[in-house]
Order: C-alpha cells, then sequence, then structure tokens
C-alpha cells in the first residue's frame, strides 16, 4: 500500500499552525517562569533580613530602644550600620542614586516615588543575586495604616525590597515588598491588614498576602 505523503502547501500550514500556537502559549509560560523566578528571590531575602534582624537585635537590643525618628539622616545610617555586617553588599548607595529603580509606583499605577531625593535621606543596596534593598524610617501612625502592622506605637525602620533591582515595573505588590523592623522581630508589611492589596491599591501590604497564599500572587495586578 502507498502511503501518500504530504504536500508542501499541508506542511507549510501545519507549520503555520505550531507557530501560532508557540506565539500564544509561549509568553504565558515565560510569565510563570519568571513568576516563581520572583517568588525564590522574595522568600530568600525574606530569609536574609530576617536573619539580619534576629542578629541585630541580639546585639543592640530592642528596636524601641533604637531611637527612631522619621526623615533623620542619623537613623537610617543607624539601621544600616546594624545590618551591613550580614550582608554581602555589591554596591552601597547612601543617600544617592544608582541602587534603586526609579520611578516607583503603587500598585494601582499612580507614582509613589519619581526619583531619588536626597531630602528624604534612604539607604540602598544591591545584592549578589540582583535584589535591591532600601531603608526608610517611617512614624508609627504610617506603620500602622500604610503597612497594616497595628502593634508598632514608635517610628521603625521600613525595609524595601525590589526583587528584580532597576528593572521594570518597579511596582508595590508586583516587584516591591516591604518589611519592618520590630520588637517582635522582621514583620511583613499587611500582618494585620491586607485591605490595600488590591487592583486599585497603593500595594504596601501585598507581601503578608502572598504569604497567607502560599507565596504565589493571586490577587489582581
Amino acid at each position: 500500500m502507498i502511503k501518500k505523503a504530504f504536500t508542501l502547501a499541508e506542511v507549510l500550514i501545519t507549520l503555520g499552525i505550531i507557530g501560532v500556537v508557540a506565539a500564544m502559549t509561549l509568553p504565558t509560560i515565560k510569565q510563570k517562569i519568571d513568576a516563581r523566578a520572583n517568588m525564590t528571590a522574595l522568600k530568600k531575602t525574606y530569609s536574609l533580613l530576617q536573619q539580619a534582624t534576629t542578629r541585630a537585635i541580639s546585639e543592640y537590643e530592642n528596636p524601641i530602644y533604637w531611637g527612631m525618628k522619621d526623615n533623620d539622616t542619623e537613623s537610617v545610617t543607624q539601621v544600616y550600620k546594624y545590618y551591613k555586617p550580614y550582608f554581602n553588599m555589591m554596591r552601597e548607595c547612601p543617600n544617592t542614586p544608582g541602587c534603586w529603580g526609579y520611578p516607583m509606583k503603587y500598585l494601582s499605577g499612580t507614582t509613589y516615588w519619581a526619583a531619588h531625593n536626597a531630602s528624604w535621606y534612604q539607604y540602598a543596596f544591591t545584592l549578589p543575586d540582583g535584589v535591591s534593598v532600601l531603608i526608610d524610617i517611617y512614624p508609627a501612625s504610617q506603620i500602622q495604616t500604610n503597612f497594616g502592622i497595628t502593634f508598632v506605637d514608635y517610628d521603625a525602620a521600613v525595609f524595601f525590597v525590589d526583587i528584580n533591582s532597576e528593572k521594570n515595573p518597579n511596582q508595590l505588590g508586583k516587584d516591591v515588598f516591604c518589611f519592618v523592623v520590630t520588637e517582635r522581630g522582621l514583620i511583613p508589611a499587611g500582618k494585620d491588614n491586607t485591605s490595600d492589596c488590591k487592583e486599585h491599591g497603593n500595594g504596601f501590604q501585598c507581601v503578608s498576602r502572598i504569604i497567607q497564599d502560599g507565596w504565589t500572587i493571586k490577587y489582581k495586578t
């Protein structure tokens, strides 16, 4: 029995269909791979910050007594000094640009930080795996409302973590996440309240939502 071979036209049509299917599915596959890589980087950095916080508290006592003050040069420098021994920093930016991606946006897409502003005094550094970390001090009122940690009644240090450094989107709840230094150790933002982790929200509190959902982003971004 003679088997009929595919004609050139049939081969081209088949290849065309395969190409269309690949074009439709590859972006989705890439997104899933990127999402897994991002969560791996976030978990790793969270663990590093937790360990460093435990050691800093052991050496310098309860953060309540660190005397942190919002928008204070000495406070940010002090926190950086406490943590520096526990990180392999590839680059350091003491109130200078170069370690953090701008503009940084809320989850909603509106701009939070348009550019580096020396008057805020923030300390940033980069890690060997490409993660950027920024230290800032916030007043108790914002720790409770913006960062969703209600038991903190003192100015406290906040670590912002950008898991892909200066690459886009530089957006809270997507690739930027927040952790707060407290007398109970390092606390993920949103511990007591994740209500602003939503499509049109600010995104400060999303890391707690991610942890609650098994280290996956299930909220709409």
